[in-house]
């Protein structure tokens, strides 16, 4: 190669043609302007390949050069206060450079590197590659095709503890020790001057590369290879996913918008009538003083800052939605919760969608585009950004009816909804294949049901709605989440006195359980160096601190053990499910969201009844179903808005 920046179409076509002599590629793109977020409206600027021997960087729509020629001014605005908005008297000056070497055209650019990118065999990887497949597409027409790879999913499968450090720059520090951009120059690309800008993009790459190569063999040593498949199948559909979006209903949300705006106003009055002065309902501490001086409520939930803390006070005691749930009769209680409720809809996601004055829209087009994150949690679930789908509220609850109601299907077409039933249990009896919750599964028994009648002493036919939800999901919950008595206690909606009675008898009748339980615990600590488990589809989950002389820090690692079990499995069979629904959905049919235990599909009216039989077969069908000795099931549903799918 004559240079490691590419800026004719030679020496891009003579890159290209030792770039496919290779097995494996690695490719980043930047991105500049207002939509560089936002992977399907973004305006690329560079992209950068390496593998093994060269790493190249192509430039295509730099707009600055090296050589700074002036200065000008630029106005800068008050982001907050009375003056938000208004310029500031002294603008910002900024530098004007000279003009960028010539590069090679977009179209051309991306024309010259197809035959690369559709090498048959050829494996493609980038770091967080979600994005960079998304955003080439606009290119091509259609997504680059597999085989991928994706050094931070490497890198969180042999670490999962590692979240929150699992940036390219992150990575490059620790194997490497070199802190290479030291200014977050991909952040605005477009400012950095040319040079800068070409070693930046050049070495993002190369590290890429780097790291790639290093982590191959680890995920080998340690047996990962089948789960970092099963991810890579999972990155193909969040692709497909992001690029599609989910519509949603606008003039709704704008109708939702002026309702919760005189509801949440109607409720912070009741809060003060309650408590007979006004205060601020932002502040925990004056929540505090409220609840726990005025109203003498005795606390019970420690903070995180209270639980360091050798003696407490009222202001170390927590006063979230859970620990409010606990009072039912406090009137102050009540009226904070049904106030933190609605301004949390208004907040988080009606406005938190639409916008305001402080906010942009996130909707393009009818479309919320949110980004599931396969790599966001220390058990395999996933997280979701931009926005946050995935603490959407249950889909029982007003609230959680409100937002789903938001979301509708295509014109001309249906939503079609599948909810695993009761999967987490499911995994659990699983693993312990005997006992009462096994057999109630085996039985088609619903498990809720099952467990509320072995604690109630009753015939699974006599327990009622109530005692199913309140007491039987309850216990379900505190088994595999590993829950306290005042979180029982709020849930099952009795007093802790009883939550401690009903908890010694479930372990009465069900000893199974909690005998697994201390095995899993006794095996995972029994690991050596690290203590780990193993989940249902081959996932390590590496447990820090379960052999910890702190008996606080012990337990709760011993809870995230067991947990990490349940929920790792769930989520490998939430997203097995993915990868094969992905493979054989009809054309015009597309997955376009995942929320918990949950697939939603958006289905044209005439492959509604094609889609509900193929997304049975994808969920639970015998290649699903020969990992578990417990029959797996879903409700499914075509609706016309994910609220009406239960």
């Amino acid at each position: 190669m004559k240079s490691s920046v590419i800026l004719n179409e030679a020496d891009l076509q003579e890159a290209v043609s030792y770039f496919r002599k290779q097995k494996k590629i690695v490719f980043d793109v930047e991105a500049m302007g207002d939509n560089r977020g936002v992977p399907h409206l973004s305006q690329l600027s560079w992209i950068s390949l390496a593998t093994s021997g060269s790493a190249v960087t192509v430039p295509f729509a730099h707009p600055i050069g090296d050589k700074v020629i002036d200065y000008k001014p630029e106005p800068r605005y008050y982001k907050s206060g009375t003056r938000k908005g208004q310029a500031y008297k002294t603008p910002l000056m900024v530098p004007v450079y000279d003009e960028p070497p010539k590069q090679i055209s977009t179209g051309n650019v991306f024309e010259i590197l197809k035959p690369l990118f559709w090498e048959p065999g050829l494996i493609k990887e980038g770091h967080g590659f979600l994005y960079d497949l998304t955003a080439t597409k606009k290119y091509y027409g259609e997504i680059i095709p597999p085989p991928y790879g994706d050094t931070i999913i490497k890198q969180w499968l042999l670490n999962e503890n590692m979240i929150g450090r699992l940036g390219l720059k992150d990575l490059v520090i620790k194997y490497y020790k070199d802190d290479y951009d030291t200014d977050n120059s991909g952040k605005k690309i477009e400012t950095v001057p040319f040079s800068k800008a070409a070693k930046y993009t050049y070495l993002d790459a190369k590290y890429t590369w780097l790291l790639s190569e290093k982590f191959d063999p680890m995920l080998d040593a340690e047996n990962l290879r089948n789960i970092y498949d099963i991810e890579m199948g999972v990155l193909g559909a969040l692709v497909r996913m992001q690029l599609h979006g989910a519509k949603v209903d606008i003039e709704a949300l704008k109708e939702l918008q002026i309702r919760l705006k005189e509801e949440t106003l109607k409720a912070e009055q009741e809060v003060y009538l309650a408590a007979g002065h006004t205060f601020n309902l932002n502040s925990p501490k004056q929540k505090q003083v409220v609840l726990y001086q005025e109203q003498k409520l005795k606390p019970w939930k420690l903070t995180k800052g209270g639980k360091k803390k050798q003696s407490t006070s009222i202001t170390d005691y927590s006063t979230d939605d859970d620990v409010l749930a606990s009072y039912p009769d406090n009137k102050v209680a009540v009226a904070l919760r049904e106030h933190g409720d609605l301004s949390k809809l208004l907040n988080t996601y009606v406005e938190g969608w639409l916008g305001n004055d402080e906010k942009d829209s996130i909707i393009y087009s009818d479309h919320i585009h949110a980004d599931f994150v396969q790599y966001g949690t220390v058990t395999g679930r996933f997280s979701c950004r931009k926005p946050n789908l995935q603490n959407i509220p249950r889909p029982y609850t007003d609230l959680g009816k409100l937002v789903r109601g938001a979301f509708i299907s295509e014109t001309g077409g249906q939503l079609v909804v599948a909810d695993y039933s009761q999967i987490e249990l499911v995994v659990l009896a699983h693993y312990i294949g005997k006992g009462k919750l096994f057999e109630a599964f085996q039985q088609g028994i619903d498990p809720h049901t099952m467990t509320a009648a072995m604690v109630l002493s009753k015939r699974p036919e006599d327990v009622t709605k109530e005692e199913r939800q309140d007491l039987g999901k309850t216990l379900g919950f505190a088994v595999v989440y590993g829950a306290g008595l005042g979180k029982v206690a709020s849930m099952a909606k009795i007093t802790t006195k009883r939550a401690k009675e009903v908890l010694a008898t479930h372990a009465e009748m069900f000893p199974e359980i909690h005998a697994f339980k201390n095995e899993v615990i006794r095996t995972t600590r029994s690991r050596k160096p690290q203590p780990y488990l193993t989940t249902l589809l081959g996932r390590k989950r590496r447990i820090m601190g379960i052999n910890s002389m702190d008996e606080g820090f012990r337990m709760g690692a011993e809870r995230q053990a067991f947990n990490s079990l349940i929920q790792g499995g769930a989520a490998d069979i939430i997203k097995l499910a993915m990868v094969r629904l992905d493979r054989t959905l009809p054309d015009g049919v597309a997955l376009i969201l995942t929320i918990h235990d949950e697939l939603v599909v958006a289905a044209p009216n005439n492959k509604v009844d094609e889609t509900v039989a193929v997304m049975r077969e994808a969920m639970i069908g015998e290649g699903i179903q020969k990992y578990l000795k417990v029959p797996l099931s879903i409700d499914i549903k075509p609706c016309e808005r994910w609220s009406e799918a239960k």
